[in-house]
């Protein structure tokens, strides 16, 4: 069966869907003639939808455009965002989302309908608006929305197979890991000036924070993910953006963890428990098996020294403000060497802070996003390939020199990124190899559009090397 596509871009959005993430569904009414819109979203920068009405079902018709977010305050009202997904074609309804500052919980309530942002007297409140699994949808739904001659169809029909087959509803709600207990750990490297995003930049020596460990793993026919995140949950500015990275962080690797049959190790220094010292400590008492992987994460300030050779940042880790940064730091850099010295099969670096002179932080923007917290449309078999094929180890901090790191109330924006990227590679949708190289430039493009699409931020690049074969 063929649809006739209501666009004038179409060819432009083909086989688009094969990046899809999360997928929404929208309700709303025009003089009681009822709507209902499929929103495939890839990232905060790049979604498209599918729009019928049972006239156009019946017609075998569809809309389609493609959507662009920008979130900004609104001028009225301090403490209040807006997020507005926009579409390219004209004629097609935005949609609208208003929020309080730190206060996100309500952003996947149902947004307004406008077909004129300028005047809000127009705007009108949808139906419904819902996140919905490939498991939950069959071919009759799938035909609502795409023709028997789309590829777009038939890769959403075999990937509604390959999730049954993976277990039926897959849902990484049942694989969330709540974080009650801190736990110490630790980390240390450095950063330099001018480099390019998306190229391999080799980490320095840092400044005289190095962590000094021995390796004494041995070979384990299991494999544990041993997951270490650094935030910087306590400090006013940005504590609730690195705590929200916090949870997204532990809830995505353990349930990864868990669809991979791989034991979950989570340690965690934030809270009262962070400092250079716990941090230290936990690297020096820290023994993978040869066998396991190792990811490290850290979120929160960060800061370079006017004189520093290394491209990569320092982590600020000052338990309060009154305590100075020159004496509470660890480099990003050093914290690489002395994690990939372990001698873990898999170590990933990670650092989501601002890579500028000290005192230059700025607070969290307020701005929001679709992101989901849970997972449903994932392949096993390329999650396997990421986390049980791969060897070797990868450093990636959001910044290049002289640059902030921004992050809004959902969390940072280099973290939400790389999370994106992450089920981008996996998505039982994908038509690609998954690869870490890729998932990591994917990352820094995706946090370096968000910064730009956001008002009052600048451009972050981030920067990166990748040592790992499958």
């Amino acid at each position: 069966m063929c649809k006739k596509i209501i666009i004038t871009i179409a060819l432009a959005l083909c086989c688009m869907i094969s990046n899809a993430q999360t997928f929404y569904e929208v309700n709303y009414k025009i003089d009681d003639e009822e709507f209902v819109g499929l929103m495939i979203y890839y990232s905060d920068e790049n979604c498209n939808m599918r729009i019928v009405s049972a006239e156009s079902i019946e017609n075998d018709e569809v809309w389609e455009s493609q959507y662009i977010n920008y979130a900004y305050d609104k001028e009225e009202n301090d403490g209040i965002g807006m997020m507005l997904y926009y579409p390219v074609e004209k004629k097609f309804p935005a949609f609208v989302w208003y929020w309080e500052e730190d206060d996100a919980s309500d952003i996947t309530d149902k947004p307004y309908v406008t077909f004129n942002i300028k005047k809000e007297k127009e705007y009108f409140e949808s139906e419904y608006f819902r996140e919905i699994s490939i498991a939950d949808m069959d071919e009759n739904y799938v035909s609502q929305f795409y023709g028997e001659d789309e590829p777009e169809y038939h890769m959403l029909v075999n990937a509604i197979k390959t999730i049954k087959l993976q277990g039926g509803n897959a849902n990484r709600n049942d694989i969330e890991v709540t974080v009650d207990n801190p736990v110490i750990t630790n980390n240390n490297i450095d950063g330099e000036e001018d480099a390019m995003a998306g190229t391999n930049v080799e980490p320095g020596g840092g400044n005289g924070s190095t962590l000094t460990s021995s390796s004494t793993a041995t070979s384990s026919a299991n494999s544990t993910m041993h997951v270490i995140i650094v935030a910087n949950t306590k400090v006013s500015d940005i504590g609730a953006a690195c705590k929200r990275d916090l949870d997204n962080l532990s809830s995505e690797f353990g349930g990864i963890a868990k669809v991979l049959g791989m034991q979950y190790d989570l340690q965690t220094l934030y809270g009262n428990s962070y400092s250079k010292e716990a941090l230290v400590k936990l690297v020096k008492n820290f023994y993978p098996k040869k066998n396991d992987v190792v990811v490290f994460v850290y979120t929160g300030h960060g800061f370079r020294f006017d004189n520093q050779t290394d491209y990569y940042p320092n982590m600020d880790l000052c338990p309060s403000s009154y305590d100075d940064p020159r004496e509470n730091y660890v480099s990003v850099s050093d914290v690489y060497k002395e994690i990939v010295a372990k001698g873990a099969r898999l170590s990933l670096v990670f650092s989501d802070c601002c890579n500028t002179k000290i005192g230059a932080n700025l607070p969290l923007i307020n701005t929001n996003t679709l992101f989901s917290r849970s997972n449903n449309n994932f392949d096993r078999s390329k999650l396997q390939r990421l986390f049980i094929d791969a060897s070797g180890s990868l450093i990636a901090t959001a910044a290049s020199p002289g640059e902030m790191s921004w992050c809004g109330v959902n969390g940072g924006f280099f973290t939400l990124s790389l999370l994106e990227s992450l089920r981008s590679q996996i998505s039982a949708m994908s038509t690609v190899t998954p690869d870490w190289d890729t998932l990591v430039n994917n990352a820094i493009s995706s946090a370096a559009k968000k910064s730009a699409n956001t008002a009052g931020t600048k451009t972050q690049n981030g920067m990166k090397m990748v040592r790992i074969k499958n």
